[in-house]
Order: C-alpha cells, then structure tokens, then sequence
C-alpha cells in the first residue's frame, strides 16, 4: 500500500518519522534502564527537560553546554560531507583551547573586543594545525583519517594535562592543577537574563557562514561532489586531495573555537577537563541534525539541554548524570535503523504522477 501525497509533503514525512522513530526507541530503552535502576522514567525525563528548558536561567545554562557542541559540530558536518570521517573533534577543541589561552593570558590586556577575537583566531589556528595533520596523512599517503584524527585526541588531552601541570600550572589555584586565569578582558561577554555567554551568537554566525559555504559557493559544491563519489570528482577536474585537506583544517578550526568558547565564557583558565566528550557528542548533532546546519543547530540546544538538565535530576532526584550519556548513546546505536526506516517510508509515500 503506498499513500498518495504532494512531493514535498512526502519527502518530509520520509524524513522526520524515522527519526521520531528513532528516539522513541532511544527513550523507550533508556526508560527501562532507568525504572531497573529505581526510578520513575516519567519523572526523570520531566525533570531532564524541565532542569534544560524550564527557566530563562536554565536555557542559558543549557546553551552554554550547546555552544561547543555546535561549533564542533559544525566542523564535523563539513568533512562528514566530503566523506572524510574526523573523530577527532575533542582533541581539536582541546588544542583550540591551548591556542585561546596563550590568547588571553600571554597575550597582554588589550581591548576586550580585540583580545577575544585574537583569542578566535588562535583557537582556530591551533585546532586548524591539529585537524591538518590527519588530513594531509589521508590526502598524500591515503592513511586511515578514523585512526590518525582519533590518536591525536589522546595526545592533545595529555599535552594539555602536560602544560597545566608542569608549565602552566598556577601557582595560586588551589586543588585540581590549571593554568593562571585569563585576563578579564578576555571574557565573553554574559546574555543579560540568561548566564548564557556570546560564544553562542558566534556559533550561530559560524552556522550561516557553513550553510553559505555548502549551498551558495564553488568550494561547498566541490565538498558534496566528493562526498558522494571522489572518483568521478576527480575526473571532473575536482582537486580531491585539497578538498581533503581544507575541509580538515576547517573541522579542525571550528572544534577549536569550541575550546576558545570553554576557556574565555566558562573556565577562565586551561583545564584537563574543559571537556565533557563534546567533541565526540558533536558527532551526535551532526548526524541526528542531517547533516545540516539548522540540524545542528537545533540539536545541539536540545542535547544541551539534556546535559544541562542532568545536573538538575542528578541534584533533585540523585540520579547519576551518566543517564544522559546513556541517552546519546543508544540515539548512536538507534541511527543504525535510518537507512532502513527512511527507505521503507519513501515507498510508503511514494509519489504517484497522474
């Protein structure tokens, strides 16, 4: 049986139900987790959403979390795009945020404006420099960018550990080793009413830049061509190998400015755990998001949300935080059925030309 529907009516349908297939099956199996462990799963999703979305406050809270997820995320789709697979978001954010706080720490006070944008640039540098090099690998000695981008996250994550607890390490913080705090003029400014932080009106800016790059330019379209068939690319004159690298070092720059946002609107200094995997959820956003910038977008605020709303459950109810991580995890193994459900509804809704 196949429903008569209007060509874009169906593309949508084709769409959006398989995906609100898939959390359903997310949700429904985290539920069983959750009453296994004691819990009433209506009342701990209630509260992941009221702690992420049920206040001003709390939906700042839940947009600083989104913020890294979405510049990373941001980067990722670009590359997943050219079907070069970039796992290594987390240690590009990490580098990002070394870059940020040379920045805005050896960097004398300057001018707030000018001291953050310094801060961008760095940010983007650094984590451009670490996303190259996986890059450059895949491009001239065809070197698995999976393996090459998902080591260096490890060498980026102890070489921060490295600095701050040698090098950098403050002489005046007390507990956990960091590094000195950055000058004030170096922080992002607030949202007035949220405790939100700007780093994600420059997240959201970035995101139109994105969408530019794939949809309106030469460059965006030279991404798409070789993510779909390199071979055919190349043989239409696609310069394949610098496609490969520049949209690397583009990742890799975008995950960087998400350590820029957590050193200059959260932390103030350098720290081993500057990161709670978001380099690794981004992958998340942006495949949940379609690999698309308003995708990424508005999955990013809502797995931030979730983050954020764990800390309320997990100080409300005493429920672990780690049920969120369970959340994303089984979304993960649930976008396995897409392929599958999008291909049973496209001929479901198969369009019917009279």
């Amino acid at each position: 049986m196949r429903l008569r529907l209007s060509p874009r009516r169906g593309y949508y349908l084709s769409k959006v139900i398989p995906l609100l297939i898939v959390f359903a099956v997310a949700f429904g199996i985290t539920s069983i987790l959750v009453a296994i462990s004691g819990f009433n799963p209506g009342e701990v999703f209630l509260g992941l959403f009221s702690g992420g979305f049920g206040s001003l406050h709390r939906l700042g809270q839940a947009l600083n979390q989104a913020t890294p997820l979405l510049f990373c995320a941001l980067g990722l789709l670009l590359v997943f795009r050219a079907g070069i697979w970039n796992l290594g978001a987390e240690g590009q954010l990490y580098m990002g945020a070394v870059g940020a706080l040379i920045a805005g720490y050896f960097v004398p006070s300057i001018p707030g404006p000018l001291q953050i944008l310094l801060m961008v640039i760095f940010a983007f540098i650094f984590g451009a420099v670490w996303g190259a090099i996986p890059g450059y690998l895949r491009a001239r000695f065809n070197t698995n960018e999976i393996i090459t981008s998902l080591l260096m996250v490890f060498i980026a994550v102890w070489f921060v550990s490295y600095l701050i607890k040698f090098p950098w390490r403050s002489t005046t913080a007390a507990g956990f080793p960091v590094s000195e705090q950055i000058w004030p003029t170096a922080w992002l400014p607030i949202l007035p009413g949220t405790g939100a932080h700007a780093g994600f009106i420059i997240a959201l800016v970035l995101a139109v830049v994105v969408w530019f790059i794939l949809q309106k330019s030469t460059y965006g379209y030279h991404i798409k061509a070789v993510g779909v068939n390199p071979d055919t690319a190349l043989y239409g004159g696609i310069p394949v190998r610098k496609i490969v690298v520049t949209s690397m070092i583009l990742s890799g720059g975008l995950s960087g400015i998400a350590g820029m946002a957590q050193v200059s609107g959260i932390f103030h200094v350098l720290a081993d755990n500057i990161s709670v995997s978001y380099g690794f959820l981004a992958i998340v956003v942006a495949f949940v998001g379609r690999l698309h910038p308003l995708g990424a977008v508005i999955m990013a605020i809502f797995l931030g949300g979730l983050l954020s709303g764990s800390h309320y459950v997990q100080s409300s109810l005493g429920l672990d935080v780690t049920v969120v991580h369970v959340l994303v995890a089984v979304i993960m193994l649930a976008l396995v059925l897409l392929p599958f459900l999008e291909q049973r509804f496209e001929n479901l809704f198969k369009i019917h030309h009279d």
